[in-house]
């Protein structure tokens, strides 16, 4: 038995090991094509995740523009934003804020995106005396690490940094309301539809405003000239390219993109305002 679970530990560990050199080496080759444009997204899954749920739809981009394309994909988000500052991203999906930002700073143009919008709301316990937002100032306040869009939509409400509430990082939609529960805060910041399926006994709306904000999309550096832009946006739109991104679609649950605009976007970067490094120039 003893030699059995050794002989299982080194092949489970050889597996790995395999893997990492395999997605090292691609990265590494990749990275030396200076010919191939780089995608990146947001680190919500890990690299070997991230180059699984992206390569098919990758690779045809690369074959119907004619334009190779590389996955770099990032292990946290320090390597992330400091990779996009430094504009080492030339195609990238992630958040609008960081959309917006490119958009100012690089030069990039939004492509598509995911359909429809997101709302911020702040729930408090039905118990609650508070009733102005900026009552939250230096309270407990539930919430995703920043730079998550939501968390940043909500800190824009307090535009002096040290009267801002103090947030507690959770992980999940299912985290921030058993945060709340627990009484481990005096707010949750969710997003307005998870608001509206989720069991609300017990809680109720203190801020839910009107401004909506587009999905998560997919920009593009503007060092790629207009027939690439227009060769990439419709194999994105086509059959064929929703077919090679059925993956990454079931992740984010939803069946397709939508054509991006830029004037959704406009001022939606300054909500990374707060974030070293990310300071707009105005």
């Amino acid at each position: 038995m003893g030699m059995i679970m050794i002989r299982s530990f080194f092949s489970r560990w050889f597996s790995l090991a395999l893997l990492s050199v395999a997605v090292t080496v691609s990265q590494g080759v990749q990275a030396e094509d200076e010919e191939a444009l780089v995608f990146s997204t947001a680190p919500t899954h890990s690299p070997e995740k991230t180059v699984q749920l992206y390569t098919p739809l990758v690779n045809y981009l690369s074959e119907v523009s004619g334009q190779k394309i590389a996955i770099e994909p990032a292990r946290n988000y320090l390597e992330y934003t400091n990779n996009m500052r430094e504009g080492e991203y030339d195609i990238v999906f992630d958040g609008p804020h960081f959309v917006g930002w490119r958009m100012e700073m690089l030069g990039h143009a939004p492509l598509v995106r995911l359909p429809g919008a997101i709302r911020i709301v702040v729930v408090v316990p039905e118990s609650s005396s508070v009733t102005d937002i900026k009552k939250l100032s230096g309270k407990k306040v539930c919430s995703f690490a920043s730079p998550n869009m939501l968390t940043m939509a909500f800190l824009q409400q307090f535009d002096n940094p040290v009267r801002q509430p103090v947030m507690l990082s959770v992980k999940g939609f299912k985290g921030l309301v058993e945060c709340l529960k627990a009484g481990k805060a005096e707010a949750a910041v969710l997003r307005d539809k998870h608001w509206e399926k989720m069991d609300q006994a017990g809680f109720k709306l203190l801020y839910a405003p009107e401004r909506s904000y587009p999905e998560r999309t997919i920009s593009i550096t503007d060092e790629v000239d207009e027939e690439l832009h227009e060769k990439l946006t419709t194999a994105l739109l086509s059959e064929e390219g929703l077919a090679k991104a059925a993956g990454l679609l079931e992740t984010f649950k939803r069946k397709n993109f939508v054509a991006a605009s830029e004037d959704d976007y406009d001022g939606v970067g300054e909500l990374l305002d707060p974030i070293w490094g990310f300071q707009l120039e105005r």
